[in-house]
């Protein structure tokens, strides 16, 4: 079965890394020019495994670019895979291989379609998610379902454990699916338009800001949303950006929204709009230990100015 894999994230690389390890072969791989950088937080660069296992590495701005086409259709796949990458394909890539074009959305499709499904899924408080394999089309993450398995999201759980998550059961998804398709048994299940639920719209760093007048478990969950790999929540110390990566909530303390209650070692005590939020983990100034930020004579500052 020859395969042509897309991808341009830590998510894809490890699906990659897990076929190829297992003796699936790749024709090529496709990934991002590094100037997708500033574009994409959890960007993965494919130089080094893509030369280890001796294929073919091909960094694109636009998968759809007329070189990469003629590419595709030279090779003439059984299977292409689109796996963490954010670039809808066109009919001409769509129609070129036999067994069809793969994608993968990190959601229950079709309850929930669109943009930063990671995020949006904490922001929501989902009590579980689904990392769904389909058959790209030319529709939005609406094409017919290869796959789809749930898994569980606690209070606990951050856009880090998530993202763990979603990339473990992938690989198994993948390997698992891979025999599937070779032996021509992969199913193609319709997506049923009357379970969708609503459709995400796409995130940008500026999303992460804090406003101090929301609920501590509302900046809570922002931190827990927006923590590694993504940008971070963020606010602003002494006119300089504060990224806040880490935090837990207190519900029985009303205080003032963004002044700084307390000092410790290891955390801060912020006000909010409800409660107490307790900082434990942040970056400022290229600095990340909380002793070496503030003192005691903080105490009072607002936060957010």
């Amino acid at each position: 079965m020859k395969i042509i894999f897309i991808g341009g994230v830590k998510f894809s690389h490890e699906l990659l890394s897990a076929i190829l390890s297992n003796g699936w072969d790749v024709s090529i791989v496709f990934s991002y020019e590094d100037s997708k950088e500033k574009y994409y937080s959890d960007i993965a660069s494919f130089a080094n495994l893509t030369k280890r296992y001796g294929i073919k590495h091909v960094q694109v701005d636009n998968i759809n670019d007329s070189e990469n086409i003629k590419i595709l259709q030279e090779i003439n796949p059984d299977l292409i895979l689109v796996m963490g990458w954010s670039q809808l394909l066109t009919n001409e890539i769509i129609k070129i291989p036999k067994l069809g074009v793969i994608g993968s959305h990190p959601t229950e499709l079709p309850k929930y379609r669109g943009r930063a499904p990671l995020p949006w899924t904490i922001i929501k408080n989902l009590k579980e998610s689904a990392l769904t394999f389909f058959y790209i089309d030319e529709g939005i993450d609406d094409g017919d379902i290869l796959d789809q398995r749930k898994f569980d999201i606690s209070k606990k759980d951050d856009a880090t454990s998530i993202y763990k998550k979603m990339t473990n059961l992938g690989k198994e998804m993948l390997l698992d699916n891979l025999l599937i398709l070779k032996d021509g048994k992969g199913i193609r299940k319709k997506q049923n338009q009357n379970e969708f639920i609503e459709n995400w719209p796409k995130r940008t760093m500026e999303d992460g800001k804090i406003n101090w007048n929301d609920s501590a478990e509302e900046i809570h969950n922002l931190v827990r949303a927006t923590t590694h790999p993504y940008p971070g929540a963020f606010t602003k110390f002494k006119n300089q950006k504060l990224i806040i990566w880490k935090s837990e909530f207190l519900n029985n303390t009303n205080s003032n929204p963004g002044i700084i209650k307390e000092i410790n070692n290891d955390n801060i005590l912020v006000g909010t709009g409800k409660g107490i939020l307790k900082i434990l983990k942040i970056s400022y100034q290229d600095e990340c230990e909380l002793d070496k930020i503030f003192s005691t004579s903080n105490i009072g500052t607002k936060l957010g100015s």
